[in-house]
């Protein structure tokens, strides 16, 4: 699923023309996205959790020739789902 599929679907459920819909989803992303440069934990009861994580700089491998590589220290956006979420997912797919 897509931006545009969700945009229309929330805006089916919700009620609201798709410019509403549209408008609300960036407006959360943004939202999101801002929370975690402050390096908040961004947080929905029954989705999950989305927080920031940082590793360390380390040293890798080329496969192909065995040469050392480093790699350096960096940081990503994690996401860790809920129980109930994950609960969800598992019910769906037996």
């Amino acid at each position: 699923m897509k931006k545009p599929d969700v945009i229309k679907l929330t805006a089916r459920r919700a009620g609201i023309t798709q410019e509403k819909a549209d408008a609300t989803v960036k407006a959360l992303i943004k939202v999101i996205q801002a929370s975690l440069r402050k390096g908040e934990v961004v947080s929905f009861r029954g989705l999950g959790s989305f927080k920031i994580k940082t590793h360390k700089a380390k040293v890798g491998r080329n496969i192909k020739t065995g040469a050392s590589i480093p790699i350096p220290s960096g940081t990503k956006v994690s996401f860790k789902p809920a129980s109930s979420l994950k609960k969800t997912i598992k019910k769906d797919h037996q």
